[in-house]
């Protein structure tokens, strides 16, 4: 089904007065009698008139043509394709990814090749979400993504687009140095703060995601190394929060207490490996589904994600409707460029072969 729609829609208001201003002209054009007045025009009246005698008739209808088109322009008209509207049985789920810097090591496999841990924990989100030859997805779940370091970042609300939502991840990065000509790292300020960890700060800001839904059953899949390095909140904090909202959170570990390679960037682009240990408190990550009523997983495999699946088709499930969606392109250049035409035409015709003299 197509909508049509103005986005601006207050212009339409200049309607009334061109439209009042339009009916006057003609009336008084009417009224209007000849400059010159001669005693008889009988020995005229046999000459046919010419094109531009009979066209010169809608000179005002087309001033008034340009006028109206214009305004239309203005009104922004819009035009949408309506999609259907949803309904389904789910829960709410926000995921919070970890993308500190610890989690640029490189102990994790796919398809038997070593990547770091933030793409192992892009492809965990994805079969989580979109399904996969394992894992059934979660069609009929609102889900939102929340990314974490230093800072929080909320990327996306909660939604049943899932493409876009796993479009979204992809765009996620852990911070990496930025060289200058000299080979001086700038912003290290910026980044030394923006590798560190604030689980507390993610767990607060996924529970503001969640209150307002109007699923039952809430719940928060944070995926981290689980060592709080920076941020404002503790995780503690961040439970009594989610505990004030009856969120559950189910933790996801994906970090290491042994060295693990960790890769070094150089200013020529170059990447170093060197084997390195990171901090990986998996206690933490225990303590807070502990306190929501919640799990804790490793993420060592894709057993403990399908556990995880499993474990979230148990719960209550919330009848809703998603609602009806409208996409809108603007459409109001056809109307912009017809009024300019007309505007255009209607001067030149005035300037040249239509000019009036007194």
């Amino acid at each position: 089904m197509n909508l049509f729609r103005f986005a601006s829609p207050f212009w339409l208001l200049a309607l009334a007065p061109t439209l009042l201003v339009g009916i006057l002209d003609l009336l008084t054009r009417r009224k209007r009698q000849s400059a010159t007045i001669f005693s008889t025009v009988s020995v005229l009246q046999g000459i046919p008139l010419s094109f531009a005698a009979r066209i010169k008739k809608f000179m005002p209808t087309l001033f008034y043509l340009s006028v109206v088109a214009m305004i239309v322009a203005l009104a922004r008209p819009q035009m949408g394709a309506q999609e259907t509207k949803i309904s389904g049985n789910g829960v709410s789920i926000v995921m919070c990814v970890d993308k500190s810097g610890s989690m640029e090591a490189r102990d994790f496999e796919i398809n038997g090749k070593p990547v770091s841990r933030l793409k192992a924990v892009k492809k965990v989100f994805k079969d989580f979400v979109l399904g996969s030859n394992e894992f059934k997805g979660r069609p009929n779940d609102l889900v939102g993504l929340i990314a974490f370091g230093g800072f929080v970042d909320s990327i996306c609300p909660l939604t049943l687009d899932h493409e876009s939502l796993v479009a979204l991840l992809d765009d996620v990065k852990t911070p990496t140095p930025i060289y200058d000509s000299r080979g001086v790292v700038i912003r290290t300020r910026v980044i030394d703060e923006e590798s560190g960890t604030a689980i507390g700060d993610a767990l607060a800001a996924a529970v503001e995601r969640l209150k307002e839904s109007q699923n039952k059953t809430k719940i928060v899949v944070l995926l981290s190394d689980g060592m709080q390095t920076a941020g404002v909140l503790a995780p503690e904090d961040g439970v009594k929060i989610a505990q004030a909202y009856g969120v559950k959170v189910y933790t996801i570990g994906v970090g290491s207490s042994e060295p693990v390679p960790f890769p070094s960037y150089l200013p020529n682009g170059d990447v170093v490996m060197s084997m390195q240990r990171m901090d990986f408190n998996p206690e933490a990550l225990q303590m807070i589904a502990q306190a929501t009523n919640g799990r804790y997983f490793f993420a060592g495999d894709s057993d403990s994600l399908k556990q995880v699946c499993e474990e979230i088709d148990r719960l209550e499930k919330t009848r809703f409707d998603a609602g009806v969606y409208a996409e809108y392109r603007d459409i109001y250049l056809p109307f912009a460029v017809f009024g300019i035409f007309c505007a255009v035409l209607y001067a030149l015709l005035r300037a040249t072969r239509m000019r009036e003299f007194p």
